[in-house]
């Protein structure tokens, strides 16, 4: 078995609300998206991921994860790794460990081990017959700034994870005894009028992706349906992000208290109303579509 023991990321110093709740720092977001890209170009998918169950360990797993192309739904939170144990390890070829940095030290010294940690490095470690031995140890701020493009092993370099430029939209609507209304929502800055639109998640494929979206930026649910209205491309992160667009028939309206970001204002209109308000070009004739 080859065994991955990543530290969680930098904690934010400011926070002082609940300890298992303190959020990463950007810098520690950044690391653990570069340790993922690593492993990404290694080939190291774990078929396995425990994650100590705070916010910092789960979103240093997240973000490794995603950033080496490969899904972070799977993550299973461990009761031992939380209590700064070693968990029972299943059976996989490939297993993630993610926890505290005191936590790996401890981790290490029950396997044997001798390392010094850091917040966000990454240990490889090779593991029979109940004995482990170190292979790599992996420190975030020696590794690259820029990531591969298109995969882990792609010789463009972009400033963000490849994921990142690959996303969609979703034109949220609902049929009415007089005409077809598009829902439209504020920007996440409160200056313009658009619709839900987000990275795709690996694994996920844009018109899943879309339907959460949906969910966390207006607050809506329904059947995306299954061939995109169209696509357009934009500048973004020193780049071209791509955007495959999809229409959703809305069947339920969530109350303020279940929607994400309810901070958002949103707004139903006819289809003329809404290319006209609409702060992407690129959506005004997709919108006619409907």
């Amino acid at each position: 078995m080859e065994l991955l023991i990543l530290c969680a990321g930098a904690a934010d110093r400011s926070w002082t609300g609940p300890v298992l709740e303190r959020p990463l720092r950007s810098k520690g977001k950044r690391r653990a998206q570069k340790v993922g890209a690593w492993m990404g170009r290694h080939s190291l998918e774990p078929e396995r991921v425990l994650s100590a169950s705070g916010k910092r360990s789960l979103v240093t797993a997240e973000k490794a994860l995603k950033a080496g192309g490969w899904t972070a739904q799977d993550i299973d939170t461990s009761d031992p790794l939380t209590d700064g144990t070693l968990p029972i390890l299943p059976k996989a070829k490939r297993v993630l460990l993610v926890a505290p940095s005191k936590t790996v030290q401890s981790l290490a010294s029950q396997l044997g081990v001798q390392i010094e940690t850091r917040s966000g490095a990454l240990f490889v470690l090779s593991f029979e017959n109940g004995k482990a031995s170190l292979k790599h140890r992996i420190d975030p701020r020696e590794l690259p700034d820029l990531f591969p493009f298109p995969s882990p092993n792609g010789h463009e370099l972009r400033p963000r994870p490849a994921y990142y430029y690959t996303q969609s939209a979703v034109i949220p609507f609902r049929r009415t005894a007089r005409d077809t209304e598009i829902l439209i929502v504020r920007s996440s800055s409160g200056r313009h009028w658009v619709v839900p639109k987000g990275i795709v998640e690996p694994g996920l494929g844009p018109a899943r992706s879309a339907l959460i979206e949906a969910r966390e930026e207006a607050g809506v649910e329904g059947l995306v349906l299954e061939k995109p209205l169209g696509s357009y491309a934009y500048e973004k992160w020193g780049a071209t992000c791509n955007v495959e667009v999809y229409a959703m028939e809305v069947s339920r309206v969530l109350a303020h208290n279940e929607w994400e970001e309810s901070h958002r204002e949103r707004q139903w209109t006819d289809a003329a109303e809404a290319a006209n308000l609409i702060h992407q070009p690129e959506l005004k004739h997709l919108i006619a579509l409907l």
